[in-house]
Order: structure tokens, then C-alpha cells, then sequence
């Protein structure tokens, strides 16, 4: 208010308390009906909302990241347990001298 009306505040405060008086009450009325008259306050109130909603975010995505690198363990467990049996079983294929499986010739 000072700087709008170009006078410094100890003016303001010592010549006009019914002017700095009422514009107190003004500004808590204001604020009570949830307005913010101070587009400052207002900015810092709707950054903080930003704040929280990307905190969310980045907790949501954490929580998936953990799951997707679950997975993957599980995936290349699981892959190498297959190639496991699969080498296993040609071993057994090639050892097996009676075996009553044939390999089919090449095409």
C-alpha cells in the first residue's frame, strides 16, 4: 500500500493508521473469503499445489519403477532356468546313444 501510494511506510504508519487500519481489515477480509489479493501469495499457493501433485507423481512413477524391475528380475530368472533345460536336454539328446529320438536332416 505505501509503495502504491508513494509514501514511506513510517509516514504511513505515524499520519494515516486509520488508512493502514483499513486496509488491514480490508486484506483479512479477503483472505477469509479465500481470496489472495497478493498475486504473490496467490502464485506461491498454486506453486506449492504444483508441488504436491508432481511429489504424487514422482511416487506413483518410483512405485511403478520398483514393480517393472520386479518383473525383469523374474523375466531373465525365468529365461535362464528355460535355456537351462533346454542345453540340458540337447546334452541329453547328443549323449544318449539308443535314443529313440532322430534329428531330422537339414532341408
Amino acid at each position: 500500500m505505501c509503495s502504491l501510494a508513494g509514501v514511506p511506510r513510517a509516514t504511513l504508519y505515524r499520519t494515516y493508521p486509520h488508512l493502514k487500519a483499513e486496509f488491514d481489515r480490508q486484506r483479512q477480509a479477503a483472505q477469509e473469503a479465500g481470496q489472495q489479493p497478493d498475486p504473490r501469495l496467490a502464485q506461491i499457493e498454486r506453486l506449492k499445489a504444483e508441488v504436491a501433485t508432481l511429489r504424487e507423481r514422482l511416487s506413483r512413477k518410483n512405485t511403478e519403477l520398483d514393480a517393472l524391475k520386479e518383473f525383469q528380475t523374474t523375466a531373465l530368472s525365468r529365461l535362464a532356468a528355460q535355456h537351462n533345460a533346454i542345453t540340458m536336454l540337447r546334452q541329453q539328446l547328443e549323449s544318449a546313444s539308443h535314443a529313440k529320438v532322430r534329428t531330422l536332416p537339414p532341408r
